[in-house]
């Protein structure tokens, strides 16, 4: 199990620092353009691979965490050593959710375009309802802990999956607000595979910090929602999209869709 821990972190790391690169690509191309489709699909890709191994990584250490951990096995206080473990990988585990759903929506939502009824199956909302649902069990750690991120995290991951499923059961959205979803749900991505490389890989070079290292933990989701903002706002008046008081009927958008 040790073997295959190791073995995953390599691919972890791997994949997570071409994502790191990737994301910024399709930040600086224009919108329709090959390189911004190309380089989209490749940062997809890759995200899926750092969700899943990272998931796996976290599945193994919460099922069997002084194995996975074995330096710590003969402590006297390994009992409470290996809650501490699974308290961090569980939040790693909640970062591996949150990368996956919001890369996933990202791409799901210009696929469907103006016909949201394609999101609306058990497959696709399931994992976003579990982001949601997790959210208010990760504040209450961290509030009963006084671990920030699990905090911060907790509500992010909140807000995030109930933005989502907002806007999958919306009744009406406006005309190509699909663009704007896609746009914030791929920071949201961003957010996640940056705070892990700071919370977990980049762990060793934050210790000089203490106690301020939080402040990296937290910084990507910080930047990320205001980088978020300025861009929906930037691409909102581009590409025109219309507000909820423009908001297109069910029939319109079904012939939006078939353009």
């Amino acid at each position: 199990m040790t073997y295959l821990h190791s073995s995953l972190f390599i691919l972890h790391i791997i994949f997570g620092s071409t994502a790191l690169i990737l994301f910024w690509v399709p930040m600086y191309t224009k919108k329709g353009q090959l390189n911004h489709k190309k380089f989209g699909r490749y940062y997809r890709n890759v995200m899926y691979a750092v969700a899943g191994t990272g998931a796996i990584m976290a599945a193994l250490v919460l099922a069997i965490p002084l194995t996975i951990k074995h330096e710590y096995a003969d402590r006297e206080n390994a009992a409470e050593i290996a809650e501490s473990i699974r308290y961090f990988w569980s939040f790693l585990l909640y970062l591996a959710l949150l990368s996956y759903t919001s890369t996933k929506h990202g791409d799901a939502v210009l696929r469907a375009k103006e016909n949201r009824a394609k999101l609306r199956t058990f497959a696709y909302v399931a994992p976003i309802a579990l982001l949601f649902a997790c959210g208010p069990l990760f504040i209450g750690i961290g509030i009963v802990r006084s671990n920030i991120l699990h905090t911060v995290f907790g509500i992010l991951g909140m807000l995030i999956g109930a933005g989502m499923l907002h806007y999958i059961y919306r009744k009406s959205v406006g005309v190509r607000a699909y663009i704007l979803e896609h746009v914030g749900s791929m920071i949201g991505s961003g957010i996640g595979a940056y705070t892990a490389f700071l919370a977990f890989g980049g762990r060793q070079f934050l210790d000089a910090a203490g106690s301020y290292q939080v402040i990296f933990w937290i910084a990507p989701g910080v930047i990320g929602s205001v980088l978020s903002f300025a861009l929906c706002k930037k691409y909102g008046k581009i590409f025109k999209v219309g507000d909820a008081n423009s908001a297109v009927s069910v029939d319109a958008q079904s012939k939006l869709a078939k353009q």
